[in-house]
């Protein structure tokens, strides 16, 4: 089974090299990269140059294109591999990723996609958490606002391209591909870490960028024919979605709105509290805030 890795890539020259680093030393042979680059001014493309030299799987075009949906596209029209991931020039894959992932989709004939959990880390690669994404059920992936790392899914490249690919209209493109697969097929967990997301402060999963994600993923509910078209309980549940994605992504200092949202995704989706990030919950509790203080200065003294 031949694997196709997608690197949409712009002014990523300080990470792209660790990033091809974790692809090139996976165990797993039959493998094609592909760096999409939008006509970086950095070293991106000095870089690339350098990998090709070493990995002649290694496949790469640098020019002008429309943002990430764009170079994703691209990436996926150029891809030759049955399945396909598409990875962040800033992210990780950890030691036998692909191979964990090319043997699930053997072992589940059927399957067209396959995820599996994520590390957090910061800008020098040092580790924050781990983050272990649920097994599928509409309820949780719901609960989790469909957030789960495009570093850590796998898919069936046909599909992809069957759906249309990214569509650039939404903030979170990855996020309007997955609710879109999943009406086509039951995604497989595998429960193990695959990937590590790098989080620092000029990636695009960042607060000054929170106004775009939750506009999006609102717009991405609402525009849905697939859930326009489905039985009440996923219609109950996008809703409860919509609300949790203000929970996530509203701003910090309108902390009673926020709580608003939590109690009407409470009311739509009452077992969300078992898929959320635990923290963000508890923040939503009245006092929190000041018991956590309290605490910290107790345990201070």
């Amino acid at each position: 089974m031949k694997v196709s890795i997608v690197l949409p890539s712009f002014n990523q020259g300080p990470f792209i090299g660790r990033t091809l680093d974790t692809v090139f030393s996976q165990d797993y042979d039959n493998l094609e990269v592909i760096v999409v680059d939008g006509a970086s001014t950095d070293n991106t493309v000095e870089v690339l140059q350098q990998y090709q030299a070493k990995h002649p799987n290694l496949r790469w075009l640098s020019e002008p294109d429309k943002g990430p949906a764009d170079a994703v596209n691209k990436g996926l029209a150029m891809a030759t591999g049955e399945v396909c991931g598409i990875q962040s020039t800033d992210d990780l894959y950890l030691p036998g990723a692909v191979s964990t992932v090319a043997e699930a989709f053997e072992r589940h004939a059927d399957a067209q996609m396959v995820y599996g959990n994520v590390n957090v880390i910061n800008g020098n690669d040092e580790f924050v958490s781990e983050t272990i994404v649920p097994e599928f059920s509409w309820e949780s992936w719901f609960g989790i606002t469909l957030c789960v790392p495009q570093s850590s899914i796998f898919f069936k490249t046909d599909l992809a391209r069957r759906l249309g690919g990214w569509r650039g209209q939404y903030f979170g493109c990855d996020l309007d591909l997955w609710l879109r697969m999943l009406f086509q097929t039951t995604p497989v967990h595998v429960n193990r870490t695959l990937s590590s997301w790098r989080v620092y402060e000029e990636q695009r999963t960042t607060p000054q960028h929170y106004a775009k994600i939750l506009d999006g993923f609102r717009r991405m509910i609402d525009d849905s024919e697939e859930i326009a078209a489905a039985p009440f309980k996923i219609r109950r549940l996008a809703r409860a979605a919509r609300h949790l994605a203000a929970v996530h992504f509203g701003p910090a200092e309108d902390m009673w709105t926020r709580r608003w949202h939590a109690l009407c995704a409470l009311f739509w989706h009452p077992s969300y509290p078992r898929y959320a990030y635990g923290p963000l919950v508890r923040s939503m509790l009245p006092g929190y805030g000041r018991l956590r203080r309290l605490k910290k200065r107790l345990t201070q003294s």
